[in-house]
This record gives C-alpha cells, structure tokens and sequence, in this order.
C-alpha cells in the first residue's frame, strides 16, 4: 500500500512538472512568435500630443466646400497618419496624384477654397510635420517615374519613387550616389530633408542633384538647380515641402563599385580622432556606417565601425540580382526582445558583435584581382539595399521611434 501511495505521489509529480515544462515551452514558442511575427496593419495610436500646437479639432472643417469631380481622390475626409503611429490627423482629403495636372488641378483648388496642401508619399517621417489639420494632401507614391540615362551618368525620377525600386533599376551597373542608409523612403522625401547616407564622401543628396522642376504654391512651375534660381533651389532641398512641390528631380548616379567589407570595435570617445585619421584620407572607403552599443554594461561606451573599401569599380559581368535582407524573424526578435531587459540587450549586443560576422552575405565571388584570401566582397547596392524589415512588428500595443541627433 504505501508503496503504491508512494508511486501516486511520484506520478503527480511527474505530471506537475511535465504541465509545467510543457507550459513553459507552449508560453515560449507563443511568445517567439509573435516577437517574430510581420505587422499585419498599420499602427495607429491616435494623437499624443498637439503637434501644431492647436487642439486636434473634433469636427470637419466649417462650410467644407464641395470635392472637385475632376480629381483623383483617394480619400474624402477622413484622417491620416505616418510611421510612429503617434500622429492621426485629420484630413479634407487625399489626392492620388500620377500627373503633373494633378498637382496643378488640387493647387487651384485649395487656393480658390482656402485649403492648405500637405504633401506625402512613404509618411516615414515621425513627428507630424509633414501633416496639418484639415489640409488636402498629395499623395505621391503613384507620381514615382525613373529614367536612366547610362551614358550621362544621371537618372531623372518623380517623388513618389522608392529608392528601394531605384536600387533593383540601377542594379548590377549602377548605384544612387547618396541616399539614406536604408531604401524604405522616397525621393521626395529624402529631398525634403536633404538626407545622408553611408558616403561620407558623397554627403548629403543636395550634392547629387543636376535640377529640379518645381511647381510653386501659384501653379507656376520653374528649374531650380545649384547653378539656377538658386535661392529656390536652397529653399526645396530641406524644406519639408513648404516652398514648393518637386515635380521631377535629376540626380547624379555612380558605378556600382565592388567593396571589401571589415568592421573593427573602438570605443566610442575615439571616433572623432579615428574618423580623422583612419576613414576621412581613405578615399577608397566608399561607405561607412557605425553601431553604438546599446548594453547596460557598456551602454554608449562602445561601437561597431563597418566599413566598405573599394577593390574594383565595377562588378563582374555575371552579378546576381540584389538580394533581400535574410534572417528577419530571428532579428526581429532579438530586436524586441532587447525591449525586455538589460539581459536580452547585452544578448542583442553579443549577437551583432560576435555571431553576426560568421553570417555574413559575399555577393561578389573572390578574384585575385580584386582581393586575396578570405575577403568578403559585396557590390555598393547591397548594403545600401536594405528594408529593414525586422524593425517592422506586429505589437500593436506599442511603437518605434527613430531619433537622430
């Protein structure tokens, strides 16, 4: 009898434990998951703050006037928001702009009815700015034609276009010059802001610009570029689309050179002295980029310095289409799971120091005219060529922000 108490006792326990673990791993497996898992809609928080400084108004316009049948509207009413999910705003309206008589017909318009013009394409940038209550908006992800003009060296393309489309077009023998250091944005955007990128040498995309044509608030529209109306041309480079709406821009391009990648760990008080001595000569470093570790145990105290180092000018005839980021449910959940705690941040922090060498893409196959030994060779379009999808989730509940400083 006791021996089968005994044997009772031992068997619940075992079923306990065997809940408990089987629990345990259920919870995990749920939890990696949906850390891994796709946004499945946008974000939308609703309204933080006034971003305008006026209250976010509870009702449409006073005396709205009537839409004009003969636009595009996407969108009647309604309300609008961008990337951070932090920043509804209600709208009059969306056009689908694909011509320039879209723009001039919806200028018109907001001018005879006292509307004010938003423009937007991509909405990556946080904060609201590129918003105002009530205002007709331009959306221009449709407006987004690109012309290549190989021997020129020059590409002729409409705001709406993505630089990630741009990139797959220019590829294998062409590259953008300057651009951000991911392809998720537009090129309206990008000279909104007057963006930079990886090459320090290319700087900002002003310095890749030929011309521009640009329509103002009257309908008028002019050629803008750093030799013509260049007080214009000053003012649309970085003016979040208050001075005008660009029409099409012409930029430089570059050969898709060959690089060798290598990455070195300093600590971060020494970047200014190695910037200085090590990256700015080299002007065969053609991109460069750098992580800060974001570890409580050595939290802003050291980076990752991944450099690109020209070896050819051009890649072999045979180059592959460019690839798209790999492994991005696990780094997505790497990525929120740094969310948690200052375990998974040193986790983060070891992984991208340690682990992510070891799984590094070589696009370019070794010659012994373009590097010797165990180089890694990659085109300048790969690693400007990244969506960063990983930083994308499904955690409805909360959200990114990009801070730049």
């Amino acid at each position: 009898m006791a021996d089968e108490q005994k044997g009772f006792r031992l068997s619940r326990r075992l079923l306990l434990g065997a809940a408990v673990v089987g629990g345990a791993v259920l919870w995990g497996g749920n939890t990696v998951a949906r850390l891994a898992r796709g946004p499945s809609g946008p974000k939308n928080a609703g309204r933080i703050a006034d971003i305008d400084g006026f209250a976010l108004p509870l009702k449409p316009l006073d005396n709205a006037p009537a839409f004009d049948a003969s636009l595009p509207w996407s969108a009647k009413g309604g309300d609008i928001n961008d990337a951070s999910g932090l920043s509804m705003t209600p709208v009059y309206g969306v056009v689908e702009v694909s011509g320039d008589e879209h723009i001039a017909k919806a200028l018109a318009f907001a001018r005879a009815n006292g509307l004010k013009i938003s423009l937007a394409a991509i909405r990556h940038s946080m904060g609201g700015h590129a918003f105002d209550d009530n205002a007709l908006v331009l959306d221009l992800r449709k407006f987004n034609r690109v012309t290549v003009d190989a021997a020129a060296k020059t590409m002729t393309l409409q705001p709406g276009a993505r630089w990630h489309d741009i990139q797959n077009l220019l590829h294998p023998h062409f590259a953008v010059k300057a651009m951000q250091s991911t392809d998720i944005f537009s090129v309206g955007g990008s000279l909104s802001v007057n963006a930079h990128g990886m090459d320090h040498q290319a700087g900002s995309v002003a310095g890749s610009i030929r011309s521009m044509r640009v329509m103002l608030a009257d309908g008028s529209v002019t050629t803008c570029s750093p030799t013509e109306n260049t007080d214009l041309f000053r003012h649309v480079v970085g003016g979040y689309g208050l001075f005008g709406v660009v029409l099409e821009a012409t930029l430089d391009i570059v050969d898709n050179a060959v690089y060798r990648t290598s990455r070195e760990i300093i600590k971060s008080d020494d970047f200014p002295e190695f910037f200085a001595k090590v990256l700015e000569p080299n002007k065969d470093i053609g991109l460069f980029y750098g992580h800060l570790s974001t570890a409580p145990g050595n939290f802003l105290e050291d980076m990752i310095v991944y450099r690109y180092d020209k070896v050819a000018e051009r890649p072999p005839a045979d180059q592959p289409e460019i690839g798209e980021p790999g492994s991005v449910g696990l780094k997505r959940v790497i990525i929120n799971l740094a969310k948690w705690g200052s375990l998974f941040q040193e986790l983060k922090w070891f992984t991208e120091k340690t682990l992510e060498p070891k799984f590094e893409s070589c696009t370019v196959a070794r010659t012994s005219a373009m590097a010797e030994g165990e180089a890694c060779l990659v085109t300048r379009n790969n690693p400007m060529h990244d969506s960063v999808p990983y930083l994308f989730n499904d955690q409805m509940e909360e959200t990114d922000i990009l801070h730049e400083y």
